[in-house]
């Protein structure tokens, strides 16, 4: 919850008390209040709400044009990786609106991250390539609505490059100030291994934490896979005693289509709708996607309960097991911090795509309405699915149409902009080339394969093989 007004004003006196020709603290509004309250809902975690409501009041609206300082700055980096799922998409557009809307004195600053895209090997490391992609995603943002009125687009190589005096004794300040074990905890941000790491990205969190100060970011508005490292920022506060820390406001991760998948996978065309996908796409794979009901959840629920049991004689096994899953985990855990049992894609996609924007409706054709019924709010929809009104086919082809009409726009754009259909065109020959070239691969020489024996439970993680010759009666 927020604080109180009187409190947030306590605070703002208190703060200027140092300074006698400081200004007096501003007055909350309803205004206010509701900027605080629709930034809010971006979130599925903000840190802290506190924090936010003192900087409307310090630059938030009303500030504009009063020579008073700067604006809100929100941030979120992004790899220019060949091709933007949804959620990057249409949920980012959503988001980024909602935090800039007209009076609210905010500007949205995205990173490119061409460099970052680089360390983490995307495009087989072809900068040129990462640029032109990047350009490309700028493109969908524009055709899927967002207001660009009040956002920036800043390029890693060009600011890095172009103020190396200040970005790189800010990367080893932060580096300084933390051990290895602490930045490796932060490596789920590209999804890797400890154990794959290469020296480059390791240095990845770091340079990412370093960012939040370089673009000078108020706040950091990521997923929840970033959380660790936007902690990262505000930890390093503390260590350079710098007063005021970044608020992390951190949106949710949507579910995979397929069964068990906790978040899109860009590797996995069938896990996500994407922004260049076809109606017959977004029909084929919200038809086949994962849409368990109330009584599916509780069946599964039962039967892990009764795998539990059955594997309590085996404990130790189980918990070896348990061990290298969290290491093949990469961080799924924190993928998503409100608890959900159903964990149901289609519902997922409705509550945040469909009927995220202010006014959204969704219609659904139910029992009681064949024809179709205009629901206003999310949870309505939800329960009408959890009591049978809505079957999953109904709930499917509601959200089939809806992805469609939002993503026509974008269709459109691409096929008429002829700036953006050269862009297209070349992404799209970049990943033929990346096609051919793993092709090739495969037919050249036989690979060497490992034998995963953690895996097949033959032997305990961290193990050691010894090659030695069987003992004999007479050595050599």
């Amino acid at each position: 919850m927020a604080p109180s007004n009187a409190s947030a004003n306590e605070s703002a006196n208190t703060t200027g008390a140092k300074t006698k020709d400081k200004a007096p603290a501003r007055e909350w509004t309803p205004a206010m209040e509701s900027d605080l309250q629709r930034i809010l809902s971006v979130g599925e975690e903000c840190i802290s709400a506190a924090e936010l409501k003192n900087l409307i009041l310090s630059k938030g609206r009303g500030r504009d044009g009063d020579g008073d300082g700067p604006d809100i700055r929100l941030y979120d980096g992004f790899e220019p990786s060949g091709r933007m799922h949804i959620a990057q998409g249409v949920y980012k557009s959503i988001n980024v609106n909602k935090c800039t809307a007209e009076g609210t004195n905010a500007t949205f600053c995205f990173w490119v991250a061409d460099w970052f895209a680089l360390m983490n090997d995307k495009m087989g490391g072809d900068l040129d390539k990462i640029i032109v992609v990047g350009q490309y995603l700028i493109e969908v943002w524009k055709a899927a609505g967002m207001d660009l009125s009040h956002v920036e687009f800043r390029w890693a190589s060009d600011e890095i490059t172009g103020q190396a005096h200040v970005y790189w004794p800010l990367v080893l300040d932060v580096a300084r100030r933390f051990n290895v074990t602490r930045i490796k905890k932060c490596c789920q941000i590209m999804g890797r291994l400890e154990g794959s790491l290469t020296a480059a990205q390791v240095l990845y969190p770091l340079m990412q934490c370093s960012d939040v100060f370089f673009l000078k970011a108020d706040v950091c508005q990521l997923g929840v896979d970033q959380r660790k490292v936007n902690m990262l920022a505000r930890e390093y506060c503390d260590a350079s005693k710098k007063k005021f820390k970044p608020v992390i406001l951190s949106h949710h991760m949507l579910y995979g289509l397929k069964k068990g998948q906790e978040k899109m996978s860009k590797s996995d065309p069938d896990s996500a709708i994407f922004m260049e996908d076809t109606k017959e796409d977004v029909e084929r794979k919200i038809s086949n996607a994962f849409c368990p009901t109330k009584e599916d959840a509780e069946r599964e629920k039962l039967e892990q309960e009764r795998e539990s049991e059955s594997k309590s004689e085996s404990e130790s096994l189980t918990q070896l097991r348990d061990k290298e899953h969290d290491r093949e985990d990469a961080g799924k855990e924190s993928m998503h911090l409100t608890a959900d049992d159903l964990k149901n894609p289609i519902l997922d996609y409705i509550q945040h795509i469909i009927m995220s924007p202010t006014d959204a409706t969704f219609t659904c054709a139910n029992a009681n309405n064949p024809a179709g019924q205009t629901y206003l709010q999310f949870g309505q929809v939800k329960q009408d699915f959890l009591d049978g009104l809505i079957t999953p086919d109904q709930l499917k082809r509601a959200l089939i149409d809806a992805l469609n009409q939002l993503l026509q726009p974008v269709r459109d754009h691409f096929a008429n902009d002829e700036t953006a259909k050269g862009l297209f065109e070349k992404v799209q020959s970049f990943k033929r080339q990346s096609a051919s070239a793993a092709a090739a691969e495969n037919d050249g020489p036989p690979k060497v394969f490992r034998l995963d024996l953690v895996a097949q439970n033959v032997v305990p993680p961290d193990s050691h093989l010894v090659m030695a010759p069987l003992p004999t009666a007479a050595p050599t």
